[in-house]
């Protein structure tokens, strides 16, 4: 099971800042132009496994271990409960229309975003690794896990069938993110890269301290600016456990 939060964020005024969630449950704001990141606060439930920004009201969900659907003060990075998803997502991200999708295992999900429960759009055909991105074009990727390094893979967001692009040449590639028509990828060992949408084949561009779990800015679909809020409203608390060996996978 997995927990989803949101936040309620002003746009920064940088096209290259991303929302980096990690291993620890810490969320950072790192511009990937400079390689420069300012810690936010931490959500003090676990693990971040994922995040994702709803490009028609400026909120931040993500997902991390304990499957509660939460919401984050992104001043202090705190989270409180909404509900909870009801399948092992690891993966988060939003089309043009507000529409949050999630993956996980080997399935394509949406999620509601009142309730947070998750509905089976379909079997990708891999195993999610811990991120899906879409572009301008509305064209869905995944990162996913084989032997050794991570994949790339093209999803059918209708129908959630994978089609196979290349290997990435990294592992733990769990946050992907568009800067304009740049697919960035985020590893859990502080690595940036840029990954070739057409081979699937990832370069490095920098490294950092931050142990990427998610990742997601105003990259890939064009994200409306709204105040900042002063409070976030607490919602009503649900808990499912999963415990988890590795990052990702169930």
């Amino acid at each position: 099971m997995a927990l989803v939060f949101s936040v309620f964020i002003g746009m920064t005024s940088s096209a290259h800042a991303v929302l980096i969630g990690t291993n620890n449950g810490d969320l950072y704001n790192l511009n990937v132009a400079t390689n420069t990141s300012t810690l936010i606060g931490n959500s003090g439930m676990g693990v971040m496994f994922d995040i994702a920004l709803d490009p028609t009201t400026s909120i931040l969900y993500g997902i991390t271990s304990s499957g509660l659907v939460t919401t984050i003060n992104t001043s202090t990075g705190i989270a409180t409960g909404i509900g909870t998803a009801g399948a092992f997502v690891n993966g988060l991200t939003f089309d043009s229309t507000g529409t949050l999708f999630g993956s996980g295992g080997r399935s394509l999900f949406t999620i509601d975003l009142d309730t947070g429960s998750a509905t089976t759009v379909g079997n990708t055909g891999y195993n999610s690794s811990g991120d899906i991105a879409f572009d301008s074009l509305g064209n869905l990727y995944l990162s996913a896990t084989s032997v050794g390094n991570d994949r790339l893979i093209a999803v059918n967001s209708l129908t959630g069938a994978g089609s196979l692009i290349g290997d990435t040449g990294f592992s733990g590639v769990y946050g992907l993110n568009f800067d304009g028509s740049t697919l960035n990828g985020f590893t859990s060992n502080g690595r940036t890269l840029e990954i070739d949408i057409r081979t699937g084949i990832g370069t490095q561009v920098a490294t950092n301290s931050i142990r990427a779990f998610g990742a997601d800015g105003s990259g890939g679909v064009e994200v409306s600016s709204i105040p900042e809020p002063t409070s976030i409203a607490l919602f009503s608390l649900g808990i499912i456990g999963l415990g988890f060996a590795r990052r990702k996978t169930s």
